[in-house]
């Protein structure tokens, strides 16, 4: 989704929308039906936190996501007194002119917002550069690494995500399979190299080769971008989500780091990438049979 709206008129909104929404309470907080009564208040506070949201509309934006939600059942709650015949046709379209139409504004800032998230802070530097100072929980660093032998670099998302700990899973039972390729296989994460210990000592018997990037330079320099909405949410790849975590039993966990990072896999070969296969999605499963023969 394309976001039309600037962050200066994006804050303006959220002002007229959060006035709106205190006047639409006030309004109802003083009618004489109890339903419109407790609504009219929770309005009011839903109108304060909008105009509290405009001053930092990243920093608020779990407030702008309520309120999309909030003018969705107050729009289907009007239309339940229309019928109902407790409220006149008059004030059944106030109730519409300031909640539904707020909805698609709503959405777009909350894309803005999100798309903010992916803007990068800085160019990343060279892959090649990056591997003679990055260095293994072992003590070596990739470029060093790659001179011994051939590395499958695979590159997970966070570590609470169902599907980084699909992909692991995978690789762990696929592990003689990719030795049969004549690969070692190295992890790329962005959480603690002590946490990282814990995580890969659920699915392997003996010590696991990764590297702690929490800046995310690595993923930078490979150009593994963060996901878009549907990249991340889309119906597959909830869908997909639902069959990791619940039938596969890979579960979910917290997010310690970037939720939006996607990952990926490579092969590094005496410091030069020769492979190379960046996901499409959160979703996008390890397939050993798209790598290259030994």
């Amino acid at each position: 989704m394309k976001s039309y709206f600037t962050e200066d008129s994006i804050k303006k909104m959220l002002k007229l929308a959060g006035l709106s929404t205190l006047f639409l309470g006030l309004i109802l907080f003083f009618q004489n039906i109890l339903a419109l009564q407790i609504t009219g208040e929770l309005l009011f506070i839903f109108g304060i936190g909008l105009i509290i949201a405009s001053f930092d509309p990243e920093k608020h934006w779990l407030i702008i996501l309520v309120s999309v939600l909030a003018n969705i059942l107050v729009s289907l709650f009007s239309i339940q007194l229309l019928k109902n015949g407790s409220i006149s046709l008059n004030v059944f379209i106030l109730f519409f002119v300031l909640t539904f139409t707020w909805i698609i504004p709503f959405i777009y800032s909350l894309n803005f917002v999100y798309e903010s998230q992916l803007i990068e802070d800085n160019a990343p530097k060279k892959f090649t550069e990056l591997i003679k100072m990055v260095r293994t929980n072992s003590g070596e660093t990739l470029f060093e690494l790659s001179q011994k032998e051939n590395i499958l670099l695979i590159f997970v998302r966070h570590f609470g995500c169902t599907f980084c700990r699909e992909t692991v899973s995978e690789i762990a039972k696929l592990e003689d399979k990719i030795k049969g390729k004549n690969l070692k296989p190295v992890f790329v994460h962005m959480s603690d190299p002590s946490f990282g210990d814990e995580f890969f000592a659920k699915y392997y018997n003996h010590p696991v080769v990764h590297v702690s990037d929490p800046q995310r330079f690595l993923y930078k320099s490979l150009n593994i971008k963060r996901g878009t909405l549907n990249q991340l949410f889309g119906p597959i790849v909830l869908i997909k989500g639902l069959w990791a975590g619940i039938v596969k039993q890979h579960g979910i966990g917290s997010v310690e780091s970037d939720a939006l990072q996607l990952g990926g896999y490579f092969i590094l070969s005496r410091g030069q990438i020769v492979f190379e296969h960046k996901a499409h999605d959160a979703a996008d499963f390890f397939k050993i049979q798209i790598l290259p023969e030994a």
